[in-house]
């Protein structure tokens, strides 16, 4: 490879998340206060909801053992209504410069009480300072999207796009934020026909799901089925993934007793996945590693989809453009956490980064 542009002292600074199902958006905060006056109730509901957005963004960016000792730790306590909940011990004054925005919705007040329902956005460095500053490790990138295929075994059979209380529970809630976002899939118009079927996904037919991951470009599907007998709830599955040569590879999930109801058994295995994706993503070094890379690309949209999963990638604090030609250039990257988890993210985002003879490290398009 021959560059033809040497040195250029070009910094792609890392994007940030501006998505609203960025992992820093928590939705759907019921707020609920009663006092001497309206605005005193409006005041107190508004504290408590941005207390609660921050204990679940908290919880959703790190895990219980890491928060241990520190002011980050959720603590347990009785609500008014005698219910054990999780509060946080963090100032409010820390909570309200970690937030960049609020969205009301569903307002409703009387003399002394104020209802609504919040949506904060948090600013991702500050959230990042914060997380520095107790010394707690954290996860601040979502993993690929998951289409999640419902298949509900009935009396009447197995079900997937109609008559299905277990598709209706996972499309009832947003998982569009969460650490590993959801895609529940709108039935096709009746003019359309289905992708897959209920049989067709439980056999792993691999036509119909490659067809499947096209129509909604992703490429990581879950069939989840699920079904009551003798007033025990359960569902467990498949995990999917179609590779970009059209390969599927096929993991097992469950299957898992459900407590509650469908929508709990929808958040548990969210919880589940989020988990996983932690123990697997948390930064545990804050400090910074230059690392040297060669983008390999076949034409400019591919270069400029190389160069976003670089500039979007979390871990990825600069990006310094080195030189380019027109199918290569060099970049020296500044990287926080495991060398390993920033190859993980790559994965993640659609690029490969490994070592090759002449070359050193190589950023490829995923095959």
């Amino acid at each position: 490879m021959r560059f033809i542009l040497a040195a250029l002292s070009l910094s792609l600074a890392c994007l940030p998340a501006a998505l609203a199902d960025d992992p820093y958006t928590i939705s759907g905060v019921a707020i609920d206060a009663t006092a001497d006056n309206a605005l005193q109730a409006q005041t107190a509901a508004m504290r408590q909801g941005q207390s609660a957005a921050a204990r679940r963004l908290i919880e959703r960016l790190t895990l219980a053992e890491d928060r241990a000792g520190t002011e980050l730790e959720l603590e347990a306590h009785l609500s008014p209504t005698g219910e054990m909940v999780s509060g946080l011990a963090l100032d409010p004054a820390i909570i309200a410069e970690m937030i960049a925005g609020l969205q009301i919705s569903d307002e409703q007040r009387s003399a002394t009480r104020y209802l609504a329902e919040l949506e904060v956005t948090f600013d991702p460095r500050t959230v990042r300072r914060v997380m520095e500053a107790y010394g707690v490790p954290f996860v601040e990138s979502q993993a690929r999207p998951l289409l999640v295929l419902p298949v509900y075994e009935g009396a009447n059979g197995f079900s997937l796009w109609d008559d299905n209380p277990w598709r209706s529970a996972w499309a009832s809630q947003d998982f569009d934020s969460s650490l590993t976002p959801v895609l529940v899939p709108g039935r096709p118009s009746r003019s359309v026909s289905v992708p897959i079927t209920p049989r067709q996904a439980l056999q792993l037919d691999e036509g119909a799901l490659i067809n499947t991951a096209a129509m909604y470009g992703i490429n990581r599907i879950a069939i989840l089925r699920a079904g009551e007998r003798d007033g025990v709830r359960r569902f467990g599955g498949y995990l999917v993934t179609v590779e970009p040569g059209g390969e599927i590879t096929t993991d097992t999930w469950g299957p898992q007793v459900v407590y509650g109801g469908w929508s709990d058994a929808a958040r548990a295995f969210v919880t589940d996945r989020e988990d996983d994706w932690k123990r697997r993503s948390v930064v545990r070094d804050f400090e910074t590693t230059s690392l040297r890379v060669t983008v390999m690309y076949g034409g400019l949209d591919e270069w400029l989809r190389l160069q976003e999963a670089l500039s979007r990638a979390s871990l990825v604090q600069g990006a310094q453009l080195d030189a380019l030609s027109r199918d290569g250039a060099r970049m020296t990257v500044d990287y926080r956490g495991a060398f390993e988890q920033l190859v993980s993210e790559l994965a993640e985002r659609g690029a490969t980064l490994e070592e090759h003879p002449g070359l050193g490290w190589v950023v490829l398009s995923a095959r």
